[in-house]
């Protein structure tokens, strides 16, 4: 978590903690803690000890409970449950937030957000570990006492040099300049770095425009907004750090690039955070088992191909069953020839009679070499059989494999991924789904306002999606049509986009009617289908348009700056 994202977060999680009552703690499966909060409402205050992105926030709803809590929780339970909540504290500088309780015997839990090294410590009135979650090499054990992490040796802005600015400022490359300010200043936040460099090269001195930026960091209203390269609940997989932004206030070095960037607002920090990390989390899980999807898929097909070969190998071993008959035939019909070489030389009597070389074994007589030859015809008959059996199963379930391998590109669901690896268990290959639980369920995400910009292959913009409501008000597809997307272009006409290759079945020929347009993208992807009850000759170019980038999104080519799109 940013450090300029944590100091305001932490808050607002005081304000909304402070007074309340610790009344569970639970230690999630994986990396994750939640401490639940409050009597009437209960609030939960959910740290995740995720290496790569550890992160606290506030959120509501519920959560998974395991059945055997994790011995952190038991612990953590005696010496929490029921205390009430004094302040939380973010420790300057650092990604360290610490959580007070009332009482003489005052508690505190230290939750350390250090990427790679991610912790939360119960400390007691004696400065005594108490339960740790997550232990890591170098910070205190349980019944140590408590030390808190060793500083990087980085400088206080305000303590900085001349000498050492004017090294920042030689700078050349903008990423060379945000990794400098990292390097150099104590608490320097990622944010503030690229705010800083972004001013710099619009003019402003270097020194000057930290010390904007660090006033600004300290005094600009809150204005919670999210970044991301498409819509939120468009996202099917995870984007860069630099395009996947949750921030407090408005980022000019975002706003001011030309890419596409879509923008989400909040009223609080809390609720972007609650809406960016469930999310954040579900793209991870989702590009886990993408990637489990490819590599076993692959792996499979690619033993399969080596079976292959072998299959075929060992039907070219048995040799040819009607060449093997034919010499034999052709030994009984002359069995007076002498054999005295490895080659037996024997007129033709069941064609133009010119000579026929036939390997033979000179130790044996000819009927004897005719009979061998004879076993080895019906050896080579019944290989065969089994092998052309063998090998027609063998590329149904390459030609089922490589379908299904066509398809991870355009999973968006973790059950999608799951659907996937069923079937490629079905064609006997297994993968290990034990990695794709998301601990976080990521909220509804509404719809977010983008800029007047073009939409791009990420950007399907201007389509609605139609779900099918039943009279309880519930949204579900009608019968037979899962795996079936149904948009409205702007214009009005109905677009339906298969998610699968079943779905794709049934959208090309059940759903589709003979005036209909088809559409398709170069390479694996989605069958799409604009609907024309009117029977024109031709859809509109914005219901093309938008098909067109319906069927991109949902390809192998999505992310690409272009793709072709074929339509009949």
């Amino acid at each position: 978590v940013d450090t300029l994202v944590l100091q305001r977060l932490t808050a607002e999680l005081d304000v909304k903690l402070r007074g309340t009552r610790i009344r569970q703690v639970y230690a999630l499966p994986k990396d994750d803690v939640v401490l639940a909060c409050g009597s009437r409402k209960t609030l939960r205050l959910w740290f995740s000890a995720a290496p790569n992105q550890p992160h606290l926030y506030l959120r509501p709803g519920q959560h998974p409970t395991p059945t055997q809590p994790p011995g952190f929780a038991m612990a953590a339970r005696r010496f929490l449950n029921g205390r009430r909540i004094e302040a939380i504290e973010a420790v300057p500088g650092e990604r360290i937030v610490e959580l007070h309780t009332t009482g003489t015997d005052a508690i505190r839990v230290v939750f350390e957000l250090i990427p790679r090294r991610a912790t939360a410590l119960i400390v007691d009135h004696t400065e005594q570990v108490r339960a740790a979650w997550k232990p890591q090499r170098g910070r205190p054990a349980v019944g140590e006492p408590y030390t808190a992490p060793v500083a990087d040796g980085r400088t206080a802005i305000g303590e900085l040099d001349a000498k050492i600015w004017s090294s920042l400022s030689s700078s050349v490359d903008s990423h060379d300049l945000v990794r400098g300010l990292l390097r150099s200043i104590a608490g320097m936040s990622p944010l503030t770095a690229r705010e800083i460099t972004a001013r710099h090269r619009s003019g402003v001195p270097l020194r000057m425009a930290a010390q904007m930026e660090v006033e600004r960091a300290a005094k600009e209203p809150m204005a919670a907004r999210i970044y991301s390269p498409v819509r939120l609940n468009e996202l099917a997989c995870l984007p860069s750090v630099r395009k996947f932004v949750v921030a407090p206030f408005l980022m000019r070095h975002i706003e001011k690039t030309p890419e596409t960037l879509c923008l989400k607002e909040f009223s609080t920090l809390s609720e972007a955070v609650a809406t960016f990390y469930p999310l954040q989390a579900k793209l991870m899980a989702l590009e886990i088992a993408r990637h489990g999807l490819r590599s076993g898929i692959d792996g499979g097909i690619a033993r399969l191909l080596r079976t292959l070969d072998a299959v075929s190998e060992d039907a070219n071993a048995a040799g040819d069953a009607e060449q093997h008959r034919r010499w034999a035939d052709l030994l009984l019909t002359h069995p007076h020839t002498k054999l005295t070489q490895a080659i037996a030389r024997v007129p033709d009597a069941f064609g133009d009679g010119n000579p026929v070389e036939i390997p033979v074994d000179p130790s044996r007589s000819v009927v004897d070499n005719a009979q061998a030859y004879y076993q080895r015809a019906r050896r080579a008959q019944r290989s065969a059989k089994r092998t052309t059996k063998r090998y027609r199963e063998l590329k149904a379930r390459i030609t089922a494999l490589r379908q299904l391998s066509s398809e991870v590109a355009v999973a968006r669901k973790i059950r999608d991924c799951q659907r996937l690896a069923k079937g490629a268990l079905n064609q006997g290959v297994k993968i290990a789904t034990s990695a794709w639980s998301i601990a976080e369920a990521p909220f509804s995400v509404e719809k977010e306002t983008t800029g007047n910009k073009p939409p791009s292959i990420e950007t399907p913009i201007g389509l609605s999606k139609k779900s099918h409501r039943t009279r309880h008000g519930q949204d579900k597809l009608r019968r037979g049509a899962a795996g079936i997307d149904v948009f409205t272009s702007s214009d009005g006409f109905k677009i339906f986009v298969g998610r699968n290759a079943d779905a794709n079945e049934r959208v090309t020929h059940k759903l589709a009617r003979p005036n209909d347009f088809w559409l398709h993208a170069e390479g694996p992807g989605s069958h799409v289908v604009i609907r024309n009850p009117e029977r024109i000759k031709e859809p509109s170019q914005v219901a093309l348009q938008e098909a067109a980038s319906l069927a991109a999104y949902f390809s192998s080519a999505r992310g690409a700056t272009k793709a072709n799109v074929r339509w009949t």
